[in-house]
């Protein structure tokens, strides 16, 4: 399988590509923000992938939204726009929208939990796709094109496809019921500004009494995160998930031999995609004793509430003195630690590496 981890900013975008049956399969998890697509005549990470894919003459088989932050669904909004790509390469869409939750627990659809195309009165499409509730609605232009997989994606599902396997591990019923609330976007302001960060302070001084607190947004909550097995190797895509609904979906898997698994029976798993961009409020003790992995992604470029914290590396490291954290941006890494600190974990075996744009699995 090749992995490629687009430049989303601070958002997310991935797209994992493997040949089956002659056929190269090709999912693309989440777009970014919109500039992730394109900015202003700029063609950016986003749009080159998918022209790639075009050029090749392959499709996008499966499309997996997470869930409807503006920097995990900016760049599929764009790139789902009349004459853009994915209207003309995407095949399938799972998507836990506001409308399919309100119609899974019998609710009236509440209007604010439509995620529209919006224009603002020049006719320019404005980067601030859920502010104005007019136009048509992403649910109903994917429905439209005949590729929504209209059926809820919750834990404890497991979907066949194209030779590998995805078992769903979060959203649980109880995080998308806790989607049946009036959606408030959160302020332009909270999205860019950077929260004070813990970088000046030692891994020893991060773990000192250090008590896991899970993230408190119902957004996040609602994030579909998977386990998805190929050809004898594992990859863990967490979107923003919730660190308890992961742990328990992990709970709920059995080995080969129909044990689940536990700290005694941990999950071993080639790469693990961090949850919400490497939040300290995601990755717990408890979920890294789940598991046995050695090789970690954080996805953003470190410009939005001061992610990834140093206090997952630091948790990481502690679990894991050997691992490889891998980041598709130099800057959260090159502000996180000084040059000695880099230096003194390298050669204690555990590195902190820059991706260019892809790897194999």
């Amino acid at each position: 399988m090749n992995i490629k981890i687009l430049k989303a900013n601070n958002g997310d975008s991935f797209l994992l590509s493997w040949l089956y049956e002659g056929i190269t399969r090709n999912v693309l998890i989440d777009g970014g923000k919109s500039n992730t697509y394109k900015q202003g005549s700029l063609k950016k990470d986003l749009f080159k992938v998918l022209t790639s894919v075009k050029e090749k003459g392959q499709r996008i088989d499966l499309l997996v939204l997470t869930h409807v932050d503006d920097d995990h669904i900016g760049g599929l909004l764009k790139a789902f726009k009349h004459g853009e790509l994915l209207r003309e390469l995407c095949d399938k869409v799972w998507f836990n929208s506001g409308l399919l939750i309100d119609e899974f627990f019998n609710q009236n659809h509440d209007e604010t939990h439509a995620v529209i195309f919006d224009r603002v009165a020049t006719g320019t499409v404005s980067d601030n796709y859920t502010s104005i509730r007019q136009g048509v609605s992403f649910e109903e232009t994917i429905a439209e094109l005949g590729i929504w997989h209209r059926e809820i994606i919750k834990s404890g599902q497991a979907h066949e496809l194209w030779g590998a396997k995805f078992f769903i591990i979060s959203p649980s019923e109880e995080k998308l019921e806790a989607l049946l609330v009036k959606w408030e976007k959160e302020q332009p302001g909270s999205l860019t500004s950077r929260k004070q960060t813990d970088y000046k302070k030692t891994f020893g001084e991060l773990l000192a009494n250090d008590e896991f607190r899970d993230d408190g947004s119902i957004h996040n909550g609602s994030s579909i995160a998977f386990l998805l097995e190929i050809e004898g190797k594992r990859l863990l895509m967490l979107g923003d998930a919730h660190d308890e609904t992961v742990v328990e979906g992990i709970k709920m898997l059995k080995d080969t031999n129909g044990q689940q698994y536990s700290e005694s029976n941990p999950l071993r798993v080639n790469f693990v995609k961090l949850s919400h961009h490497g939040s300290q409020y995601n990755t717990s003790p408890e979920f890294l004793r789940l598991i046995d992995a050695e090789n970690f992604i954080v996805s953003t470029d470190g410009s939005a509430h001061g992610l990834p914290d140093k206090r997952t590396i630091a948790r990481i490291h502690q679990q894991f003195p050997t691992a490889t954290i891998h980041f598709n941006y130099d800057a959260p890494r090159r502000h996180m630690f000084k040059r000695q600190e880099l230096e003194q974990l390298e050669l204690a075996g555990f590195k902190l590496k820059v991706i260019e744009n892809e790897f194999e699995l």
